[in-house]
């Protein structure tokens, strides 16, 4: 696993890759570890697997769903704005069949209003959009290696991607049952 976390991490670019039992959980986990929760609002589209959503309201937090582009069946970023409210938190971008949505733009906006960015990347594993990767526009990135997506392991498996040094710590402890190992 240490092995596989290094070496993905390198292949990547980033300081942080954290292995967890898939990409249901890698999202549960970024969202808690980032304080999201009861009160709060994350946006995010529909039509993607329901842990895009799901784990939104396990971490305590109101889904806001944005409509897609009829080109590339993603977050349709000129609608985004329009869903932001007091009690929005994040954004979760979600990457569909290999294409990443206008995250340029959406980073953009959630810089705007000092939003966390979150990638779900569960069907985008090494895409990318200007010569940079998906998951390397937000505060951090989750990734599913189940044996359907793109990237498939032999059985269910996800991780985590990030360049922030506490927040890779936080996440590590809690997928770790609150130990800071390194395997």
């Amino acid at each position: 696993v240490q092995t596989f976390e290094q070496e993905f991490a390198t292949l990547y670019g980033v300081k942080h890759t954290i292995s967890c039992g898939n990409g249901t959980d890698s999202l549960y986990i970024i969202m808690k570890m980032l304080g999201i929760g009861v009160g709060d609002e994350v946006i995010t589209v529909a039509n993607s697997w329901i842990s895009s959503s799901e784990t939104i309201t396990q971490a305590g937090a109101k889904p806001v769903f944005v409509d897609i582009r009829a080109d590339y069946h993603s977050m349709n970023e000129t609608l985004l704005e329009a869903h932001i409210t007091s009690k929005t938190k994040a954004v979760i971008a979600v990457h569909l069949h290999g294409q990443i949505c206008d995250i340029e733009t959406i980073k953009n906006i959630c810089d705007k209003h000092k939003l966390m960015l979150i990638e779900d990347c569960a069907q985008s594993h090494f895409s990318e959009y200007k010569n940079k990767r998906a998951g390397l526009f937000g505060i951090a990135a989750s990734f599913s290696f189940y044996p359907g997506k793109n990237l498939g392991a032999y059985g269910d498996a996800g991780c985590i991607i990030t360049d922030d040094d506490s927040l890779a710590e936080r996440c590590r402890m809690f997928a770790n049952h609150g130990a800071l190992k390194k395997h």
